[in-house]
């Protein structure tokens, strides 16, 4: 059955898929796709240098923003998440390519030129560290039906891109997800932080207010979403929900050198399936978070899950 959710008035998303052409035989691996975030702020800093922008702040915002409204400022996430190919590694040929996956939302959209130079700048760095270096040749772009339209080719103005446009209510309300039962799957880790400590073995009452939170922010801040949710009792009806199956298991993914540090991941990867009477309510937002990612770095990566 379609997914009930509250008027969500001009929200909308694109789905970007960038093509890149590998200039050097290289192994991909997840680790090194969730390390992007560096290769993109670098690449950001040298273009800046050559002029005067600022193009740092799309990966990195720093306008104080709080979508509870309890007057503590935070800062927003990017427009984007970046939504990982799988878990396995996988070893390219030089001159092979592989399409990444970016949802940009509300008027995030409009930034997409800018963050496409970002990415072609960012080839002559690599991902990280010099590895995984690349031509950006062809950018497509997902319809409403899921039909991918190409929007950009090699030599053409980033300017001239006209994404397809999905609003979220028509995506919601096209997707086939059961009312009593859902299974969610999470292929990279999700480090979710609770009271400063993470949590290791969370049940779903304990990851919905990570989904609500980032869901209603996103939706406030690029989406003027300004519909009142009546937080506490969707967290209140996800406590209540019981898990049948619970294979979540913490990993912890170390950076391209092999060891812990800061830009290495931990946190919650695996199986969750729960049921209960009050999941039709939560669908909406479980099923929206599903394109924003969840937990530290979801913007790159990070707590990417999908849902069944």
């Amino acid at each position: 059955m379609a997914v009930t959710h509250p008027p969500l008035g001009q929200a909308e998303f694109s789905l970007v898929h960038f093509t890149l052409r590998l200039r050097d035989k290289t192994l991909l691996t997840p680790q090194l796709l969730l390390g992007m975030r560096n290769g993109l702020k670098k690449a950001a800093r040298r273009l800046d240098a050559a002029a005067d922008e600022d193009r740092v702040k799309l990966i990195d915002p720093s306008v104080p923003f709080d979508p509870w409204s309890s007057g503590t400022s935070k800062k927003p996430a990017p427009p984007f998440a970046f939504l990982p190919p799988g878990l396995h590694s996988q070893q390219y040929a030089e001159g092979e390519s592989v399409a990444l996956a970016f949802c940009f939302w509300g008027r995030g959209i409009q930034s997409l030129p800018l963050f496409a130079e970002i990415v072609r700048e960012m080839g002559d760095l690599g991902l990280e560290k010099g590895l995984a270096r690349f031509d950006l040749v062809g950018i497509d772009a997902e319809d409403a039906t899921g039909s991918s339209t190409m929007i950009w080719r090699e030599d053409e103005d980033f300017e001239a891109m006209a994404p397809p446009i999905i609003p979220v209510d028509w995506w919601l309300e096209n997707l086939s997800i059961p009312e009593q039962r859902m299974t969610l799957l999470f292929h990279t880790p999700a480090r979710l932080i609770s009271q400063n400590k993470p949590l290791f073995q969370p049940e779903f009452g304990d990851i919905f207010p990570f989904m609500l939170r980032r869901v209603t922010s996103t939706l406030q801040h690029y989406c003027d979403f300004t519909i009142k949710v009546d937080g506490g009792r969707l967290v209140e009806m996800a406590g209540e929900l019981t898990a049948t199956r619970q294979s979540l298991s913490w990993q912890d993914w170390k950076n391209i050198a092999g060891r812990q540090g800061p830009s290495a991941v931990g946190g919650v990867v695996g199986e969750l399936v729960v049921e209960g009477e009050g999941l039709k309510e939560l669908l909406w937002i479980v099923a929206l978070g599903s394109l924003l990612n969840i937990g530290k770095g979801a913007a790159f990566g990070a707590g990417n899950y999908t849902v069944e």
